[in-house]
C-alpha cells in the first residue's frame, strides 16, 4: 500500500464491487442500534463476519439471534478491559483468526453542562464530561486495539503480502458545521478528524487505512422523538441509515481510499445519500500546503511504533 497522498474526492457515483469483503471479519462498536446496526447489516449482507460490541444486551442478543454471522459481546467502550475482551473474542470468532475492519461507531450525545448556565447568583457547577469519556476516550481505546491487531497480523514492514485492514471513525455533521449548544459533542466529532489526520500518513506501513464517516441527521435513538419532530418541522430533510451502510461498503471495497471524510447526506444533496467532502487537504492554499509539508518532514522519528 502506498503512503498517503491526496488524489481528489472519491467519486461516490461509481458502482462498486464489495465481493472482496466476503470472508473477512469486522468489529462494530455500538452496533446493536441505529446507524451502527445499519453498518452491521450492510457488512453481513456481503459476507462479512461481524462482532458487535454494545451495552444494549437485549438488542445485541436479538440481533445475534436474528442474523447468522454475528457475535454479540457486551462492551462498555469506556472500560479498557471490556474492549480488550471484545477484540480477543472477535479474533477467536473470526474464521481466519484475523480482524480486517473496525468501525468505531459507539458514541453518545447528552445535554451539555459546559454550555448550560448554572443559574443566577450561583457559582459554576462542575460539568458532566461523560460525552468526552465515551466519544474520545472510548474511541482511542478502540484505535489502540485496532492498530495492535492490524500490526500483529501484518507486521511492521510494508510488503505485498500485507492484507488490507481499515479503521473507520465516526464523526458527525458536528465535525465540520456550526452546531450550537453542544460544545462537548462537537469537540469529540472534530477529534475524529484529528485522529484520522494523525494516522493516515503512517497506517500504510501496517497495510492499514483510516477514514471518517460523518452522518447528517438520521432518525435513531440518539435524539428524542421531540427533537426529530422539531428538525423535520423546520423543513430539514433527514439522511437514511441504509446509506451509511453503503458508504461503509464503498470505503472498505476500495483499498485506495485512505484519509478521507465522507458525509452521510440527505438525498436531496446526493442521490447515493453520501459524498466525499474533500475537506481534509488544502488544495488551492499554497501556504498551508508548504506548512503541512514541513510539519510532516519534521515529525519525530523516535517515538516508537505507529509513528
Amino acid at each position: 500500500m502506498e503512503g498517503y497522498k491526496h488524489t481528489g474526492p472519491v467519486n461516490c457515483n461509481l458502482e462498486f464491487d464489495p465481493s472482496s469483503l466476503k470472508g473477512k471479519t469486522a468489529i462494530v462498536t455500538g452496533g446493536a442500534n441505529g446507524i451502527g446496526e445499519a453498518y452491521v447489516r450492510a457488512l453481513v449482507a456481503v459476507g462479512v463476519t461481524v462482532c458487535v460490541g454494545d451495552l444494549d444486551v437485549a438488542k445485541g442478543k436479538k440481533l445475534e439471534a436474528e442474523i447468522p454471522g454475528i457475535k454479540f459481546i457486551q462492551c462498555d467502550i469506556t472500560k479498557w478491559d471490556d474492549q480488550v475482551r471484545l477484540f480477543r473474542e472477535a479474533a477467536s470468532f473470526s474464521p481466519t483468526g484475523k480482524i480486517a475492519y473496525v468501525v468505531a461507531n459507539a458514541g453518545i450525545i447528552r445535554q451539555d453542562d459546559v454550555f448550560l448556565n448554572s443559574g443566577e447568583n450561583q457559582g459554576p457547577a462542575k460539568p458532566d464530561l461523560s460525552t468526552i469519556d465515551v466519544n474520545i476516550k472510548g474511541t482511542l481505546y478502540t484505535v489502540k486495539l485496532s492498530l495492535h491487531y492490524f500490526v500483529k497480523q501484518n507486521g511492521e514492514t510494508p510488503s505485498s503480502m500485507q492484507e488490507d485492514t481499515c479503521l473507520v471513525l465516526i464523526g458527525s455533521g458536528a465535525a465540520f458545521l456550526d452546531c450550537p449548544r453542544i460544545p462537548q459533542y462537537s469537540a469529540t466529532k472534530w477529534a475524529m478528524r484529528g485522529i484520522m489526520h494523525s494516522l493516515r500518513r503512517t497506517a500504510f506501513y501496517y497495510g492499514s487505512r483510516v477514514n471518517v464517516i460523518s452522518p447528517w441527521y438520521v432518525k435513531t435513538n440518539i435524539l428524542s422523538e421531540e427533537d426529530f419532530a422539531h428538525v423535520t418541522e423546520m423543513g430539514v430533510q433527514l439522511a437514511e441509515a441504509e446509506d451509511a451502510g453503503q458508504c461503509l461498503l464503498r470505503i472498505l471495497s476500495d483499498t485506495s481510499i485512505n484519509g478521507h471524510s465522507f458525509f452521510i447526506t440527505a438525498r436531496k444533496w446526493s442521490a447515493q445519500g453520501y459524498m466525499d467532502l474533500d475537506l481534509d487537504d488544502y488544495l488551492g492554499n499554497d501556504l498551508l500546503l508548504e506548512i503541512q509539508e514541513d510539519q510532516v518532514k519534521s515529525a519525530p522519528v523516535s517515538m516508537g511504533l505507529f509513528v
